[in-house]
């Protein structure tokens, strides 16, 4: 999915949770095929520096959106995903042959189809990363030697029709089949028939190898091999599942469990086709032996019952490959003590409790599919790792991300790493690029909230804005774009001294970061035509404060700032740094000693302080440049934890409904399973409404316990003042809550903003929701039948309820569950007496019979769980 840009409380919360992990596929198209899930992600990608990216669009059968990123230099084009609704994208399947990109929704209702779309020629391939500047492209694949068209054979030899199917499959899905010459490794499409494990081509005759991939999620899933010869007739082929085994990696931790898994077959030409994702699916592959293939496992496992709510505090990150032999039992084993051991630091600015962690080995045989799984916010991580093995990694949290350096650990025990320290600021130096080709000046530094410890950043909710000045008065400005966009702008020709001012704004009122709302750099250079691209070098400010807290907050201690001049292929050196308790009304001064680029001291933080910002000047002494940059809040001071409501002009939010308000009950569903319902309200100011958001969560809205949904609202005009506001929610209960704690009210907090720019009305507390478990009561039992009047009858039950931890129900434990009659000839029932359930859900209770008629027993309506009754039993007494 990916996330639009949105008033208040906006960001990536379970409605943009998965999005996080499923979103876009970049650098990593060598693989043919596999399975893209809520748990699967790839590399980031970002444009050339010299001109903006062209976005091909293909709507996809089920309405969702196929985005083709192409790449620039020796970039490898890439893909995403879009949803209609701003939530998770769906489940696909994806092949990639030549210049062609196919993908096919899987696991859905009705009727999909396959979309086809070309990527455009392909520059070589070197591996590693590059781009506009080494760490910027992202993951590469190897080489490939498949012709770029990829999927015919030689039009002048004959073909005969091959039929493909799979034997012993009691699955009714749809599949990804290929097919390569086993001598020329020459790739050929297979035709797959819709909801069937069936497909057919045309091949000249030799001797061929072919892969198919099918399964679902949280379900069993196959990749099956097989190989064959074509001779002078049409030929049959099927793959044979009885005869697949399961694959995976094994750890001596019996805490832990498989959280998401990639699994995949590479070929002599750099193509491959696999699975990735899944939660607790298992992976059935076929043993075989091909030369020069490889059978390649990465598996993400965190501690039992871990949800995104309750993130795993461990997490194995555990890579293995089967060269040339898939064996008969393709299962690593490792152990706990053999592996490297580190631990991970996420800190956080706002009010998330997880945030996400996504890795992918790196590896000469292409690929690069990221597995994600949620990690703990402003909280700790234990990592362990297969010793040996590069990881390209990616951690944040909401819309933020961070790219952190790859890592190659030995076995034993390393020191750890923190990401997402405060202040969060363009830095780096040569990340930021301000080129000019003759009267085109180019500007890109999509890294703009990058970490205080040089993990590069993005946020990609935020914009950028740019005013280009010359002698006091406006050349041209850039308003409103992406910040991770590049920005051209037009120059005078000629000599001249110019002042360019670039704006980063973020929502600093969403719950996952409250901080670097806004970064303004301001730099005043000279620049003239040129006829070759010309670096500017425009330096920048870095700044680190240390004393503060996993939330980024001022502690007991007191915090010191350092500020670092980047100046790139210069002499930096550092002017001045003030700092604002008030929103940059007012500006201190702090004394700073160091050395000419770098200085640092103490900063005096009231107790009522919200926010620290921080500001300071530099220049480049060689090149005569300099540069003002601002933080606007970059670290948060004792009063920062809190976050008042908003209200600016007249704007004003009602009507506030969730799953039209109803009750959401949550069955025992099976995992993957999801509820999807609405989240609706009404917004109205005089120059009408722009947009709004929504966040559910449960308990204090600065502390929350729980955030299931944060997400944009599409804001609909009903008249000229008044728009309704809506939003889909999907929930998985047991991968998003596993705790059936979670069960209760819930609040509903809303917010808008209106045309005028002007207008804001936050509400942290609009309504409130019941999210309930489905509670079920087994028929009531008397005994014995039929009783002496006067004699004890005993009457029992069990309650359970709808079980978010597991599938099915589970016990619901002391609960009052009260006994009722009705007599014979009578339709009323009376209540009796009221029990409590106990341990295991039971109910019972012994008394004097009397009448004949039936008993139940009945449960009533709590916020948490939904009101049940037994059948009743009829009792004779004689």
């Amino acid at each position: 999915m990916t996330y639009t840009r949105g008033a208040g409380h906006t960001g990536r919360g379970r409605q943009m949770a998965r999005g996080a992990a499923a979103g876009t596929l970049t650098g990593a198209l060598v693989v043919a095929a596999g399975w893209l899930c809520p748990e699967a992600s790839a590399a980031p990608a970002a444009p050339a520096p010299g001109a903006p990216p062209a976005v091909t669009a293909t709507t996809l059968a089920d309405g969702e959106r196929l985005e083709v990123l192409p790449g620039e230099g020796a970039t490898q084009p890439g893909f995403r995903i879009v949803s209609q609704d701003g939530g998770p994208a769906g489940r696909y399947a994806y092949a990639l042959s030549g210049d062609e990109l196919t993908v096919l929704p899987t696991g859905r209702t009705g009727r999909t189809t396959p979309t086809r779309t070309g990527l455009g020629p392909r520059s070589e391939q070197t591996g590693g990363r590059s781009g506009p500047s080494a760490e910027e492209s992202g993951r590469l694949a190897g080489p490939s030697s498949a012709p770029r068209s990829g999927m015919a054979g030689s039009a002048a030899a004959a073909t005969y029709p091959v039929t493909f199917s799979v034997a012993n499959s009691v699955q009714e899905t749809g599949s990804l089949m290929r097919v390569w010459d086993s001598t020329t490794w020459q790739p050929y499409d297979v035709e797959t028939e819709q909801f069937a494990l069936r497909g057919t081509a045309s091949l000249p005759p030799g001797n061929y190898f072919a892969l198919t991939v099918y399964g679902g999620y949280d379900r069993p899933n196959y990749l099956l091999a097989k190989s064959f010869k074509v001779t002078s007739a049409a030929v049959k082929v099927t793959f044979d599942q009885s005869g697949a085994k399961e694959t995976g990696i094994r750890t001596d931790d019996a805490s832990v469990t498989r959280t998401t898994a990639a699994v995949s077959a590479s070929l002599p030409n750099g193509q491959s086709i696999g699975y990735a994702g899944g939660g607790r699916s298992q992976v059935f592959v076929t043993p075989f032996i091909a030369s020069g293939s490889a059978l390649h496992i990465h598996e993400v496992q965190g501690r039992k019952g871990a949800t995104r709510q309750r993130p795993s505090p461990v997490r194995y990150d555990l890579s293995h490959t089967f060269e040339r032999t898939v064996p008969a039992d393709p299962v690593a084993e490792v152990r706990q003590a053999d592996l490297a051991e580190t631990e991970l630091t996420v800190r956080g600015g706002g009010q998330y409790r997880s945030g996400f962690l996504q890795t992918v080995p790196n590896t000469p045989y292409g690929g690069g599919v990221y597995l994600s799984a949620p990690v703990p916010a402003a909280g700790f991580l234990t990592e362990y790792v297969t010793p040996g093995q590069a990881f390209s990694r990616i951690a944040g949290y909401g819309t933020h991300t961070f790219e952190l350096p790859d890592r190659t650990l030995q076995k034993g025990v390393h020191r750890g790493e923190t990401v997402g320290r405060a202040p969060y600021a363009p830095t780096g130096g040569k990340k930021y690029v301000a080129s000019r080709l003759r009267d085109d000046l180019v500007l890109y530094g999509p890294f703009s909230v990058s970490d205080s410890d040089g993990a590069f950043g993005r946020d990609a909710g935020a914009t950028q804005s740019y005013r280009l000045s010359a002698d006091g008065e406006t050349v041209t400005e850039v308003t409103g774009k992406p910040a991770q966009s590049p920005v051209s702008l037009k120059l005078p020709p000629g000599q001249g001294a110019y002042e360019l001012v670039r704006t980063v704004t973020r929502d600093g009122e969403t719950p996952f970061s409250r901080l670097s709302d806004k970064l303004i750099s301001e730099w005043s250079f000279t620049s003239g035509t040129t006829t070759t691209r010309t670096d500017l070098g425009l330096p920048d400010i870095g700044f680190r404060v240390s004393g503060l807290g996993l939330r980024n907050e001022t502690g007991p201690t007191p915090s010191r700032v350092v500020a670092t001049v980047n100046a790139p292929d210069g002499t930096p050196r550092l002017r001045g740094l003030e700092f604002s308790v008030d929103g940059g009304t007012t500006w201190t001064p702090i004394p700073v000693v160091g050395s000419s680029a770098t200085a640092e001291n103490e900063v005096p933080v009231p107790q009522n302080t919200r926010y620290v910002s921080l500001r300071a000047t530099g220049s480049d002494e060689r090149t005569g440049t300099t540069v003002r940059q601002t933080v606007s809040r970059a670290f948060a001071g004792p009063a920062g934890v809190t976050l008042p409501p908003r209200a600016s002009g007249t704007t004003a939010v009602s009507g506030v409904s969730v799953n039209e308000s109803k009750p959401l009950v949550l069955d025992g569903l099976a995992h993957g399973s999801s509820a999807v319902f609405p989240v609706q309200f009404t917004a109205t100011d005089p120059s009408g409404i722009a947009g709004g958001s929504f966040l559910l969560y449960q308990g204090a809205y600065n502390k929350p316990d729980a955030v299931l949904a944060d997400g944009t609202a599409h804001c609909r005009p009903v008249d000229a003042t008044t728009s309704t506001c809506s939003g889909l929610v999907s929930l998985a209960p047991h991968t998003e809550l596993g705790d059936n704690a979670l069960a209760g009210v819930w609040k509903v907090a809303v917010a808008a903003h209106a045309n005028d720019g002007q207008g804001v009305a936050d509400q942290q507390e609009a309504g409130a929701f019941r999210m309930m478990r489905k509670a079920v009561l087994a028929a009531a039992d008397a005994t014995p039948e039929p009783v002496t009047a006067g004699g004890d009858l005993t009457i029992t039950s069990r309650l359970t309820a709808s079980d978010w931890t597991d599938d099915g129900y589970a016990a619901y434990a002391g609960q009052p569950v009260t006994l009722q009659f009705r007599q014979t000839g009578t339709t009323a029932w009376s209540d009796v007496r009221t029990v409590t359930s106990g341990a295991d859900g039971s109910v019972t209770t012994t008394l004097r019979a009397w009448k004949n008629g039936d008993w139940r027993w009945a449960f009533a309506a709590n916020p948490a769980a939904t009101a049940a009754s037994s059948a009743a039993d009829y009792v004779e007494v004689k």
